[in-house]
């Protein structure tokens, strides 16, 4: 499946959870990243119109700042938890998990060390793995998957409403909140 492919699955997979979030009253947040940055572009909401004009607008491509994406994640959750403590928080990730931009020193330590504080939280992760099928792979997805329990996928297995589902059946029957 091609780079186009599977960023069509992708963003058709954001914009049905928003919609799902939208029907359910759940919220969503979106963290975009790539070159040198991660960054909070859709605070948690259940607004389909804004989720989709970010979306349409969405780049990507070019280097990973992997480690800055969870760690902004791990930080919007735990802000959002603060705030309506009653929440049951998911953190879906879709990236081809190659990170190569450090926030500090070693960016795959980095990631390792965040994704630590995801699973020590209890904090559902699911991740979904864009890494194109080919003879030399990476695997930091499925190694963290395994190290910290987190759902893991390989989007070229996935259509969009397989990860709709991943996400309901995880949210205890699609409701988000306790």
């Amino acid at each position: 499946m091609g780079a186009m492919k599977r960023m069509e699955v992708s963003k058709g997979a954001i914009s049905s959870l928003l919609m799902d979030a939208y029907q359910k009253r759940n919220k969503i947040g979106m963290i975009s990243f790539r070159k040198e940055e991660a960054e909070l572009i859709l605070p948690f909401t259940s607004s389909v119109e804004l989720g989709e004009k970010l979306l349409r607008n969405l780049p990507t491509g070019g280097k990973t700042p992997l480690s800055k994406a969870f760690f902004n994640s791990y930080e919007a959750i735990k802000n959002e938890i603060r705030k309506n403590p009653n929440i049951i928080p998911i953190a879906l990730f879709i990236s081809d998990f190659k990170p190569n931009v450090a926030m500090k020193d070693d960016y795959i330590k980095e990631v390792f060390d965040i994704c630590e504080k995801f699973a020590e939280d209890e904090i559902t992760v699911i991740l979904v793995d864009t890494e194109p099928k080919s003879f030399i792979k990476i695997g930091i997805g499925e190694n963290l998957a395994k190290k910290y329990g987190f759902e893991y996928y390989k989007i070229d297995d996935l259509n969009v409403g397989d990860i709709v589902g991943i996400v309901n059946n995880l949210a205890i029957g699609g409701n988000i909140d306790r």
